[in-house]
């Protein structure tokens, strides 16, 4: 008879300790999370936690665990992007339309207005400062600083904008004829290569111009606007817009 009792008493141990492994080894559950990430521009490259995803914007990042991360976005011409997220068990947390920093460092002057250079009152400025977006005269106390000039000569049969070194002054300029018209096409400046870039462009292009300076800088120039030489008393004069890359030889205008 007492064999018979064993059997109930060797289930319910069992029971128990089933049980009691159950409670001291749980297991986790919890399913993994994502980010969902766009910025302007696109194309940033995804990193988290230091690690880079190879994704890029817009995209998802799944597979990642509850808790809170480091993001960080990545794009070529921007300053990096950080910032931390909650990631929460099965959902996809969602930042959109992060703007990511240049670190392209340029200023935009215009449109200023310069007038030809011949016989035109000291009064009409037809030199220009790049760094600075200030017109000055040729032959004024402030000429050592002029970069550019609008050129005409006596007969009216030529009408150039050329460098400042032509007109008897110290600082050089070279130009470089573009093939767009728009200065935010994100084109970037060819690099500079001594001897090949011009002292002057015509004053009819419509093109952009790069400009290269005594300082090494470099400069997207345009002429938006012409006007008068109908006569005695009435310049030529032309409207200038330009980028100025404010960091020394650093060619780059997106």
């Amino acid at each position: 008879m007492k064999k018979i009792y064993l059997l109930p008493l060797i289930l319910f141990l069992g029971l128990v300790i089933t049980s009691c492994n159950s409670t001291d080894d749980p297991v986790n559950t919890a399913e993994p999370g994502g980010i969902y990430l766009t910025t302007i521009p696109v194309g940033a490259e995804i990193w988290i936690d230091g690690v880079n995803t190879t994704l890029t914007t817009p995209d998802t990042v799944t597979n990642i665990d509850e808790g809170v991360h480091s993001v960080t976005l990545k794009r070529q011409d921007f300053n990096d992007t950080t910032f931390s997220i909650s990631v929460s068990a099965g959902q996809i947390s969602v930042v959109t339309n992060i703007l990511l920093v240049t670190n392209i460092n340029t200023t935009f002057y215009g449109p200023i207005r310069i007038w030809e250079s011949y016989g035109t009152p000291a009064s009409l400025p037809s030199g220009i400062d790049l760094s600075t977006g200030n017109a000055w005269g040729i032959t004024s106390d402030s000429s050592g600083v002029v970069d550019i000039y609008y050129y005409s000569d006596q007969g009216g049969t030529s009408y150039l904008i050329q460098s400042a070194d032509l007109a008897g002054l110290v600082r050089e300029t070279e130009f470089l004829v573009g093939s767009g018209t728009n200065l935010l096409d994100g084109v970037d400046s060819p690099v500079r290569t001594p001897g090949t870039w011009a002292n002057s462009m015509d004053e009819s292009e419509n093109n952009y111009v790069f400009l290269y300076d005594h300082d090494a800088h470099y400069s997207k120039f345009l002429i938006v606007n012409r006007g008068g030489g109908t006569g005695p008393g009435d310049p030529s004069w032309v409207d200038v817009e330009w980028y100025y890359n404010n960091d020394l030889q650093d060619e780059r205008f997106k």
